[in-house]
């Protein structure tokens, strides 16, 4: 489907929240690890467009729930390796805008520095990825919020492992 041939307003999304609620099975030779994770994004402005926040072409009309589920994972390990934990993700109204809360779990590839193995340590990240075109019918802008809270659940954790948290 193309879009609508008027030039659409750039959405603006800001990350709020960010929590890894889990993270094990850290694997050196596979490079991946296991994760389970939370995710928030508001929508600036968007509650009147929930039931259509998309308009295509042939004027047809998207949700904002079409819209939430083009957010993906990026770096997980295999395809379909990571899955939403809920059936689909939870859009409500806060407000003007909309949040967009993802639960998600699965196995991520992170390419490890073993330079110093045992002994070493390593970064692991978590990349997504919004489906929409910056030409497209949805363009969107992602910041980070100022007020962004972003989380180590700690009890998430076998205290019998030597992890530690990087940075505040």
């Amino acid at each position: 489907r193309l879009c609508r041939s008027t030039r659409m307003a750039v959405q603006q999304i800001e990350l709020e929240r960010f929590d890894v609620l889990k993270i094990q099975s850290i694997d050196t030779v596979s490079q991946s690890f296991y994760a389970r994770c939370f995710v928030q994004l508001r929508l600036r402005g968007a509650k009147d467009r929930r039931e259509a926040f998309v308009t295509f072409e042939d004027g047809t009309t998207e949700s904002a729930e079409w819209f939430a589920g083009r957010i993906e994972v990026l770096n997980s390990f295999e395809h379909d390796s990571c899955k939403l934990i809920d059936e689909k993700p939870m859009v409500r109204d806060a407000g003007d805008d909309l949040l967009i809360q993802l639960r998600f779990e699965g196995r991520f590839a992170q390419p490890m520095d073993l330079h110093d193995f045992p002994f070493d340590s390593q970064e692991l990240s978590i990349e997504f990825l919004i489906k929409c075109r910056v030409d497209g019918p949805v363009p969107t802008k992602v910041n980070v919020s100022p007020r962004v809270s972003c989380s180590l659940v700690d009890s998430g954790f076998a205290p019998r492992f030597p992890w530690r948290r990087k940075g505040g």
